[in-house]
């Protein structure tokens, strides 16, 4: 029997990571998760975060919005593009073997959400996003100690708008503990 997966999307500094740590310990069966950063760091240093623009790998793209906000995105080429083509394969081979899974997923463009469903359009899937005000994520990614780059949350905000979810939790307001328990009822309710 396929695995089952919980797909928990966010900008950057929405709190995925850190509600995915919490539900996996809940969780009455083990869950294995598997995160955007996990692959990303897969590239040697040369090739991942290219602060000196376009290449093959994956790099920022940093201008900064009319108000004076930074805004960044990352993008990638030809071998970024693999990468993110053998996590989605990663996952489903994981969830083919029987593997439970908690995807922690930002994605980079239009193009990530709907790769992901047509992927695991035959897999049982709790779909998952967490949001927060602009505000909120941008105090929360300047807090950060570990992969921090400013102005990432803005310049992925809007592409976890506007798809369809199983569940919707305004982490504004939950604490992570409370967010990965409302997901539990979640994933036992389907």
């Amino acid at each position: 029997m396929p695995g089952r997966m919980v797909a928990i999307v966010g900008t950057s500094s929405v709190g995925k990571t850190t509600v995915a740590e919490h539900l996996q310990t809940i969780m009455p069966s083990p869950y294995l998760v598997v995160g955007l950063d996990h692959f990303l760091n897969m590239f040697p240093q040369r090739w991942s975060g290219q602060d000196w623009g376009p290449g093959p790998g994956m790099w920022y793209h940093d201008t900064v919005d009319p108000d004076g906000h930074p805004r960044t995105r990352i993008r990638y080429g030809d071998a970024g593009a693999r990468l993110l083509a053998g996590m989605r394969a990663a996952v489903r081979a994981l969830l083919d073997t029987g593997n439970d899974v908690i995807l922690d997923e930002m994605p980079l463009d239009e193009t990530i959400l709907p790769a992901w469903r047509r992927e695991l359009a035959d897999y049982d899937v709790v779909w998952v996003w967490l949001h927060a005000p602009l505000g909120l994520v941008e105090r929360r990614e300047a807090q950060r100690t570990r992969g921090q780059k400013i102005g990432n949350a803005r310049g992925h905000l809007h592409l976890t708008a506007g798809e369809t979810y199983d569940l919707e939790l305004d982490v504004s307001s939950l604490t992570p503990v409370a967010a990965a328990e409302a997901i539990l009822a979640a994933v036992r309710a389907s």
